[in-house]
């Protein structure tokens, strides 16, 4: 498992895309096309966490547009994860700053899938917080006649 903390003032800059016309709704439609892409906000003065449908599907957990239950969430990822995600979400609040890891999330069939965060503090002109994404490592495969076998999601 891996953890990187990157300095908040070294932002990548947004790439030019005027000339290509696609939109953001396209971007995100492709960058979800083939794995489970979810994005969520953490509100750190109520600790709340909101996550929409992809995130409640890695975790395996029903969909509410209300917030996560974190316990119920954090049981789904591996034991030995726990406290290191706990850690990066503490230190990115107390110090401003953007993080990405690594980490394993039970996959309902006895084993554990790979999962990466990527989340950047917000100060409280922009809406206060932790935003991020969090996306599957491997791709979700279609094959013609197991469409509806859930193994392969």
């Amino acid at each position: 498992m891996s953890l990187r903390f990157e300095q908040p003032v070294i932002d990548k800059t947004e790439q030019s895309r005027a000339h290509i016309g696609i939109t953001d709704a396209e971007i995100v439609q492709m960058l979800a096309a083939y794995r489970l892409f979810g994005f969520w906000r953490i509100d750190i003065e109520t600790g709340h966490f909101f996550a929409s449908e992809d995130v409640h599907a890695i975790f395996d957990l029903p969909y509410s547009e209300g917030p996560v239950n974190l316990a119920e969430l954090m049981s789904r990822i591996h034991e030995d994860d726990r406290s290191l995600i706990a850690q990066t979400f503490e230190e990115a609040s107390l110090h401003g700053v953007g993080f990405h890891f690594v980490y394993r999330v039970c996959n309902r069939l006895g084993g554990h899938k790979l999962v990466r965060s990527v989340g950047r503090f917000r100060d409280g002109q922009s809406g206060g917080g932790i935003v991020g994404v969090t996306y599957e490592f491997v791709e979700r495969l279609r094959v013609v006649g197991f469409e509806d076998d859930t193994r392969l999601r």
